[in-house]
């Protein structure tokens, strides 16, 4: 495979797709390859998927309806016009009871893909993944040749996942090699994180007299050691446990855990090798890597000379633990103290300022480099709205959008983003709040910071909620407002509206000559009786019309009663107010002699002039006016009916 970079990219754009973060495999793969792109000339995008069912159930939640949040996430990177994608499928296994795998990748950018982790032919694309049948294969047959063990049970990952079939077949053949039979009851689903307890323990229910537990990855196999710790089976004695992955953790677990070294800096090693040599021009090919078999005691096997060079004494050993304690305290306590700290967070429904706040916020933790891209309307379902840049944030230097003057960012692949964001190694998050998905949050931060930026993702979602609740309810109140002072009928305002308008309009035209109008539409009982209500809503309608182009658009008016006006307008000279009286009744006229309307629509009107000096309410100045209307009605027509 070869690839054509963007050619208005000043440097290429390398985008890296994670999930399920909390577990050891990506956090290893993100670390080695920030490192490796670090001392290249290219910009990079990383998406950390981050939440997990099972995660969340150590604190009493049952389940999270929003993992699919997380799966269409990833879409956002088609907004950062990306030349080349790196996507670790393995790792977003959480995410597919949303969505399949071959899904998820069409919903990606349409650009050259190097996949980790699944086999899959690509007319635009390579993978690397792991020998994992091969490698689970050399653990049974461990198990079954050494020590004789037949009755041996297997927990893999989620149905579906390339890795977690791969791994079952491997386990599977290599029972059917050596005779044995495998029922289903000796076969659970997993997630591949060490949250998967109840599973254990329905699988040893299960099985009772079980011999060995093989595990697809190491992380569940941590959780079998807490299982059997917790029922009394000493592992390596009582019952044989092996893993996969080799993680961090495999040599200093007790016993040391029996595994296949998943060698990830290889992976990632030679993921970053295939990216760059694509972006120099070259031809690549996918690849499938070995995974070395690593004997410890976990299976039963005495701790041999040649293993002793990795075996910890126990003051090393019990050190690495207390690390990682605290390490997993750390990512707890934080977690759980961001869904506290929701109920704590203020309300606001300024949009701009509300970001700016973010921007003062990320630049005090030390951030040099952000931006957020938002949707511009929160989105409960498929990926289909516009989405623009609110924030970018330098240092100190921060530019905050408020709504549409926020730059739209196109997913057709034109140039756009990078001229406005400036470039770097951008790790993002996904801000939303359970149904409600807001945007992503882009971060230049190191790796090791990535566990207090989930935080803030998820403390940043929460308030983007309250913000947008915010915004509702304003906009909830002032449409309220607006009933409350408007006519229903003619958009006009009502006699509350006028009073609480005209006050202001005549303080802005204190200079000039104001004037109080009453209008009256003549004999509107006549047509309501004769032609019915809508004939007279036609009338009504009509006149408040007539009425706004003769007073202008800024001029207090309203109706006021079922026929009545009133309006408060500024003029030159008290001619002006003959002219206005005059625009009003040609243009009754001319509506008279082309409408097919039965009756006429007639105006009646009385006027006070008056200076912004004299004016203390709106019944000071109407009193006089509706004094001239009532004489002005003595001449009206004695019948409006054509």
């Amino acid at each position: 495979m070869k690839i054509k970079l963007k050619s208005h990219h000043k440097k290429p754009c390398i985008g890296i797709l994670f999930g399920n973060y909390h577990s050891d495999h990506p956090r290893q793969l993100l670390r080695m390859l920030y490192h490796l792109l670090s001392g290249e000339d290219v910009e990079v995008r990383f998406y950390l998927g981050t939440e997990s069912s099972s995660f969340l159930t150590d604190f009493g939640v049952t389940s999270n309806r929003f993992d699919y949040q997380y799966a269409s996430f990833y879409g956002m990177s088609r907004f950062d016009d990306l030349d080349l994608l790196i996507v670790s499928i393995g790792t977003m296994s959480i995410y597919q009871d949303w969505i399949t795998a071959d899904e998820m990748i069409d919903s990606l950018p349409d650009v050259p893909m190097i996949l980790l982790e699944t086999e899959k032919d690509m007319p635009d694309g390579i993978w690397l993944i792991a020998d994992n049948c091969k490698g689970i294969s050399e653990c049974v047959d461990h198990l079954v040749t050494e020590h004789g063990l037949r009755n041996i049970l297997f927990i893999t990952g989620p149905e579906g996942n390339f890795d977690s079939n791969e791994r079952l077949r491997g386990y599977l053949e290599s029972m059917e090699r050596h005779g044995i039979t495998v029922t289903d009851d000796m076969v659970a689903h997993g997630d591949f994180s060490e949250h998967v307890d109840d599973i254990v323990e329905q699988l040893l229910d299960r099985n009772p007299g079980a011999e060995a537990i093989v595990s697809a990855n190491d992380e569940m196999a941590f959780s079998i050691y807490k299982v059997c710790e917790k029922r009394g089976l000493k592992v390596g004695q009582d019952i044989a446990v092996t893993g996969f992955d080799d993680a961090e953790m495999s040599k200093y677990v007790v016993p040391p855990l029996t595994t296949c070294r998943q060698d990830y800096d290889a992976l990632s090693r030679r993921a970053y090798e295939k990216a760059m040599a694509l972006i120099r021009g070259e031809d690549v090919e996918s690849e499938r890597i070995i995974t070395p078999f690593i004997l410890r005691a976990s299976c039963g096997c005495p701790v041999s000379v040649a293993n002793k060079k990795e075996t910890a004494d126990v003051d090393e050993r019990d050190e690495m633990l207390r690390a990682r304690k605290a390490r997993v305290d750390f990512q707890h306590d934080v977690w759980k103290s961001t869904l506290l700290m929701r109920e704590m967070i203020p309300e606001t429904a300024d949009m701009r300022e509300f970001l700016s706040s973010i921007g003062r916020f990320l630049s005090a933790v030390y951030v040099k480099k952000s931006y957020i891209s938002l949707y511009d309307t929160p989105r409960k379902t498929e990926f289909s709205d516009t989405v623009r840049l609110y924030l970018l944030q330098q240092g100190d230097d921060i530019k905050a959008y408020g709504g549409d003057d926020a730059p739209v960012l196109s997913d057709s692949g034109e140039a756009g983003i990078h001229d406005i964001v400036p470039e770097g190694f951008y790790i993002s998050f996904l801000l939303y709040y359970e149904k409600y998905q807001y945007g992503v949050l882009y971060v230049e931060i190191d790796p090791s910071r990535a566990d207090f930026f989930y935080m803030v993702s998820l403390e940043l979602g929460n308030s983007f909620r309250h913000l947008h609740m915010s915004i509702e309810r304003e906009r909830y109140r002032a449409e309220l407002q607006a009933l409350a002072r408007h006519d229903n009928l003619t958009g006009l305002y009502n006699r509350l509206g006028m009073a609480g308008n005209a006050a202001g309009f005549v303080k802005v035209n204190r200079d000039r000559l104001l004037v109080a109008m009453m209008a009256d539409l003549d004999h509107l009982k006549q047509i309501n009786d004769n032609f019915g209500h809508s004939a007279g809503d036609t009338a009504i309608c009509k006149s408040a019309h007539i009425l706004r182009k003769a007073v202008g658009k800024l001029a207090p008016l309203g109706r006021t009663g079922g026929d009545e006006f009133m309006a408060i307008f500024a003029v030159n000279t008290e001619k002006d107010i003959d002219k206005v009286g005059k625009k009003i009744h040609d243009a009754c006229d001319r509506y008279n002699s082309k409408s097919n309307n039965p009756f006429y629509v007639e105006i009646s009107l009385g006027f006070h002039a008056f200076k912004a000096a004299e004016y203390r309410e709106l019944s000071s100045v109407m009193e006089p006016a509706d004094h001239n209307l009532y004489e002005a009605k003595k001449n009206r027509r004695a019948s409006v009916i054509k």
